[in-house]
């Protein structure tokens, strides 16, 4: 899928190295030095933050990278305007769409302190988390895509924004955001042209970015619900200091909304599904998570189960479900396994990672043939049971709750 193809389905697209670290770095302290003068300003978007409009250096870029974006995107882009900001600790962007100078957008990443990368949300039915490195950048048709921010949890993150009208679309009058020329900010600053000219480096023809643990088989037995607590293996249970261990890693992390459905169609509805997804890797400072997992699934599927699996085919995931959100955090009714990558899941295994006394309601139930069984509340225990059960987890209602989840999989069903 080329990037044109994927701007026009999603109304945002991915785009790589576009400016390289050590001009990011350059960037950065220009935005420093900046702050450091006096230059900038707060607005009302980002009241914590420092930002700039029409700065002469990145005004310079943002002319610079007019023909390259819109050679990437199959369009002839004229400049309008750019924007910058040093995003404090704390801050937050609010859902919003963009002004009409502001129709084809790029986001790009100049540097950041912090733990985790701070993701920008696009699209509200889908809450699309796109992390930029320094030096990606992300174009959006910024009047048409909802996009926003969640709180900032590091030090400091520096963006750049460069801001282009269709020269073939509604909004051509709006060259230069209506500016005389280029490099005029609030102060009238002029362009410099002694600027070092900028190189974009991007292929016109390049693709957009896109985003295993091996587990070691009575047949008159119809398994259902496993669970693994201090009357049943406590020895495979998390300890209390592993749940928390767990929770911890993500105190700066930033999560993505859960979705509805296994597939690169699913969809954001918190109607059904309302809660946020972190998510575990298998890297060093993670395998002793994926090891316990393997060592649980190895042990209850040889004495339960007994299903041909194959094993953990993809990351772990930490949910979290909130009462602060505007729908509180839950999950209706639903079965793991379906249609597309989702069907060959066979075990589904969920961790109890929160002290139940921190909140209140959100159970995790399972339809166990066709009894309606609440799991375990206990911080450390394991709940496992065949993806296709339906299941669901009840509205929270004080605190948050967090769960390890992951599902094993198998090539054939039902074996």
């Amino acid at each position: 899928m080329t990037a044109a193809v994927h701007l026009e389905k999603n109304n945002y697209v991915v785009l790589a190295g576009a400016l390289p670290e050590a001009q990011c770095r350059e960037l950065t302290d220009h935005m420093f030095n900046l702050y450091d003068q006096g230059e900038l300003a707060k607005d009302d978007q980002c009241p914590k933050s420092d930002a700039m409009y029409g700065d002469p250096v990145f005004d310079k870029i943002l002319a610079d990278f007019a023909k390259p974006i819109g050679d990437n995107i199959g369009k002839e882009l004229i400049p309008t305007y750019s924007y910058s900001r040093i995003y404090r600790p704390g801050e937050v962007l609010k859902k919003h769409k963009d002004r009409s100078s502001c129709e084809i957008s790029a986001t790009i990443t100049l540097g950041y302190d912090a733990k985790f990368n701070w993701p920008i949300y696009f699209d509200e039915n889908k809450e699309v988390a796109v992390t930029l490195e320094p030096g990606d950048l992300a174009v959006y048709n910024g009047c048409e895509i909802c996009h926003w921010r969640r709180p900032f949890k590091g030090n400091w993150h520096v963006q750049l924004f460069l801001h282009y009208v269709d020269a073939n679309g509604p909004y051509k009058d709006h060259a230069f955001d209506h500016r005389p020329n280029l490099g005029l900010s609030a102060d009238t600053k002029v362009l410099n042209n002694s600027n070092k000219h900028t190189e974009l480096n991007l292929d016109p023809g390049m693709n957009p970015i896109y985003n295993g643990v091996i587990i070691p088989d009575r047949d008159d037995d119809f398994p259902g619900l496993a669970i693994v607590d201090q009357e049943r293996r406590p020895d495979l249970m998390f300890t209390k200091e592993e749940c928390n261990k767990i929770v911890h890693y993500f105190d700066e992390a930033y999560p993505a909304a859960a979705a509805i459905g296994g597939d690169v169609n699913s969809s954001v509805k918190r109607e059904v599904r309302s809660a946020d997804i972190f998510t575990i890797e298998n890297t060093e400072e993670h395998r002793w998570i994926f090891d316990k997992v393997a060592r649980i699934v190895s042990v209850v599927n040889e004495n339960h189960f007994r299903y041909d699996i194959a094993g953990i085919t993809h990351s772990l995931q930490i949910i979290r479900y909130d009462s602060q959100e505007d729908i509180p955090g839950h999950y209706s009714w639903h079965v793991d396994s379906g249609p597309g990558p989702s069907a060959t899941r066979k075990i589904s295994l969920t961790v109890q990672l929160s002290d139940p006394y921190k909140y209140k309601g959100c159970n995790l139930e399972i339809m166990n043939h066709s009894k309606d069984v609440v799991a375990p509340r206990d911080q450390g225990v394991v709940s496992l049971f065949p993806s296709y059960m339906p299941h669901r987890v009840t509205p929270i209602e004080e605190g948050e709750r967090y769960a390890l989840v992951i599902w094993v999989h198998g090539s054939r069903r039902f074996k």
